[in-house]
């Protein structure tokens, strides 16, 4: 049998030595680029859906945490677009826990039950009967698009409720802080009803710490607030602070064409005396007229501020409100809402 070697493909197998094998260096060098090109290729051949996503939040929350049997709460979901993602998201909710009833909460569907994100604006109901068993409920709320997948949770307690509502301020430091006397910062009022209240809330500021009568002024815009099974209304409210006064100056111009109209009046005196006593008068007419002048003199052109300025200080304001029937926030013994403002 001839022991010539035998040759595959460049690789050169010798029988006499079975355990050398010698590579070709080119050879080697193709494999690997043919092996790269192939990764790059497989790579691309997929879409790049992976780069393009959705994000799907309920920033607000319920806009009532608690609810009494019966009641209903809205949330309002967020849809947010990544890497240029524009297709349609299938939005659902689901109870995944609560209380063993026969009749849980309702959650949705969601309104519309699909849209394109960028939204903000879907929204969905959760609802409960007279029968819903007491608890805490948690509530699943997915969004679904080909194979990608966003959630977010929900939770609703149901028990009974007095209807009532509360207030709270965001930011709690009136922005822009500090301000300069003479200037106005604002901040968000929002008043979240309770149970199944509704009414119309007139929003007030019940203290300022430290009390002080040149003190920044509360303006609420509007200063009254529907308050309805809706999203928890809000209103803007104003501190305006009091600045120096421009200066004015007062003149008095008309206490001297009063002068003027009085010297007709001596003329007719003057002439009516005779030689030395005309004379004698007429000094002592033009000596008193001269006076006044002199004692007038002053006022014309004199000046004075007008106005007072808000101390430089931190302003703490308490706020409160009423409804129709005189009830005030559930909230205005603890946990107050409350707001501040530097004035420098």
């Amino acid at each position: 049998m001839s022991s010539q070697p035998l040759m595959f493909n460049r690789i050169r197998f010798d029988r006499n030595t079975p355990h050398r094998i010698t590579f070709n260096p080119r050879l080697v060098a193709r494999a690997f680029i043919f092996v790269l090109l192939l990764s790059l290729l497989s790579a691309g051949s997929v879409p790049f859906a992976h780069c393009q996503t959705f994000g799907l939040s309920i920033p607000f929350g319920l806009n009532r945490p608690a609810v009494d049997p019966g009641g209903s709460a809205i949330a309002t979901i967020d849809l947010t677009s990544s890497g240029g993602f524009n297709s349609p998201v299938s939005l659902s909710c689901d109870v995944t826990s609560g209380p063993v009833t026969t009749s849980p909460p309702v959650c949705g569907p969601p309104s519309p039950q699909s849209a394109i994100p960028p939204a903000n604006g879907p929204s969905l109901t959760i609802t409960t009967s007279n029968t819903t068993a007491v608890g805490l409920y948690s509530f699943i709320v997915t969004g679904t698009s080909g194979v990608i997948t966003q959630t977010a949770k929900l939770n609703l307690t149901v028990q009974p409720l007095s209807e009532d509502y509360t207030l709270s301020v965001s930011p709690t430091t009136a922005l822009p802080n500090p301000v300069a006397a003479g200037s106005a910062a604002t901040t968000t009022v929002t008043i979240s009803p309770i149970g199944s209240y509704s009414g119309h809330v007139t929003l007030a500021c019940l203290s300022i710490s430290p009390a002080n009568l040149l003190g920044p002024v509360c303006s609420f815009n509007p200063a009254t607030v529907t308050v309805t099974g809706g999203p928890p209304p809000t209103s803007v409210l104003t501190l305006t602070t009091t600045g120096p006064a421009p200066t004015t100056r007062v003149r008095s111009g008309r206490v001297f064409y009063a002068i003027w109209l009085a010297i007709p009046g001596l003329g007719l005196i003057a002439l009516s005396t005779t030689g030395r006593r005309r004379k004698n008068t007429l000094g002592a007419l033009l000596l008193m007229l001269l006076a006044s002048g002199v004692i007038l003199m002053p006022a014309c052109g004199s000046s004075k501020s007008i106005g007072s300025v808000t101390p430089a200080t931190t302003y703490v304001f308490t706020l409160t409100g009423a409804d129709e029937n005189g009830a005030a926030p559930s909230n205005t013994a603890t946990n107050q809402a409350t707001v501040s403002l530097t004035v420098q």
